[in-house]
């Protein structure tokens, strides 16, 4: 993932010196963010009978992607290739085309929830300031519109 997407990895600034397949894949602290990132997929996998839960913690985890410096919600997508590898690799010759069509659809729809929670944090924060921006003009209207 951060081999392709160097963009990605200058997001860590203790990953940032890993620039080589070779570095990234003898890093233990790459290792167990890469660990963390698919647990946060399983999780919400194992979740999706419990839909409050399911968007919660999704919602939760595009929310905190929302602080990092840099972030952009098309980031959470790049994730979508390396996961059905990984799936791929795994299953082996148990992963057939209904596999791949299933771990598809799951993936895009786990995908969509992160970036919807990254959505949410974004208008929190807009809104955030709009209350801020009409706390500071002590309820006076924003320059450029009228006051009536």
């Amino acid at each position: 993932l951060f081999e392709n997407n160097a963009e990605l990895i200058n997001l860590f600034t203790k990953f940032k010196q890993l620039r080589t397949r070779d570095e990234q894949a003898e890093s233990l602290e790459l290792a167990e963010h890469a660990k963390t990132v698919m647990n946060s997929i399983d999780e919400g996998i194992k979740s999706m009978d419990n839909v409050d839960y399911f968007f919660d913690i999704l919602h939760q985890i595009g929310a905190s992607h929302h602080k990092i410096p840099g972030f952009k919600k098309e980031y959470f997508w790049k994730i979508e290739v390396p996961f059905l590898e990984a799936v791929r690799l795994t299953l082996d010759d148990r992963y057939t085309d209904n596999m791949d069509n299933i771990y598809r659809i799951t993936i895009k729809f786990l995908l969509e929830t992160v970036v919807e929670g990254y959505e949410k944090a974004e208008k929190g924060e807009s809104n955030e300031n709009v209350k801020n921006n009409i706390n500071s003009t002590d309820g006076n209207c924003s320059k450029g519109t009228n006051g009536s």
